[in-house]
């Protein structure tokens, strides 16, 4: 799965991220349709942070998405 990585303030990749393959009692699996960026991640990356909360690692952005059920665990 692709993912938009804060590496640093004014600093983006495009990563592949690994998915986990468990699916416990009560997951699901979305099928990603869209995902937005919020004000909140366009301040993270113009300032490295928003007030004590610095990027002090790599933060995947984007947190507002849609999509499908694709997936549910069985009991």
């Amino acid at each position: 799965m692709k993912a938009l990585v804060l590496e640093k303030a004014h600093e983006l990749t495009l990563r592949d991220i690994d998915m986990p393959l468990h699916m416990g009692p009560r997951d699901v699996k979305i099928r990603m349709h869209t995902v937005g960026v919020c004000g909140s991640d366009v301040h993270y990356y113009q300032h490295g942070g928003i007030g004590p909360y610095m990027v002090n690692e790599p933060m995947v952005l984007g947190h507002e998405a849609s999509g499908v059920v694709a997936r549910w665990a069985r009991r």
